[in-house]
């Protein structure tokens, strides 16, 4: 994978989750869970890139969800940005990446990022929001896995050529 598909496949995927997000996420609702578009495609693109690059990612994620909602920022940035560098990171402890990793990291990492923002910006239902919490983790480890391996076709050519 090169610098430049990555870049543009980041802009592209990031504007494809910002406008999923404000358009359909909300009517993807289950008893009050529905997917972060963001997070969902932050951690397995975060997968495949530096941790830098994960933190970036994350960091653009977070305004874009932060201007989109016409929120106070701070917490956006800060809980995508640290998602976003701890999938990066995560490649680190040698395990082999597929699709099932994704899944689960996207998982943790949803629940990880959640929790930054509720900490950074209390709801006014603690208890419902840590059920919400729960319920969009696991939406987003479903879906992650589709998410994973396309982008495993787009960023890698052995993928797309059937080598691997």
């Amino acid at each position: 994978m090169n610098r430049t598909s990555l870049i543009v496949t980041s802009v592209v995927g990031l504007w494809i989750a910002i406008v999923l997000q404000q358009s359909v996420a909300v009517k993807l609702a289950i008893f009050g869970a529905r997917p972060d578009f963001l997070l969902l495609f932050v951690v397995p693109l975060s997968l495949m890139t530096s941790r830098a690059g994960g933190a970036t990612l994350g960091f653009f994620a977070g305004l874009l969800h932060g201007a989109a909602t016409g929120a106070f920022m701070a917490q956006y940035v800060a809980s995508r940005a640290v998602a976003g560098f701890m999938g990066s990171w995560s490649r680190g402890i040698g395990m082999h990446v597929n699709w099932g990793v994704a899944s689960v990291t996207t998982i943790i990492l949803t629940v990880v990022a959640r929790l930054i923002f509720m900490f950074l910006a209390a709801p006014p239902g603690v208890l419902r929001f840590l059920g919400d919490t729960i319920g969009s983790a696991m939406y987003n480890g479903v879906l992650a896995i589709p998410v994973y391996m396309l982008l495993q076709w787009v960023l890698n050519p052995k993928v797309r050529s059937g080598l691997r």
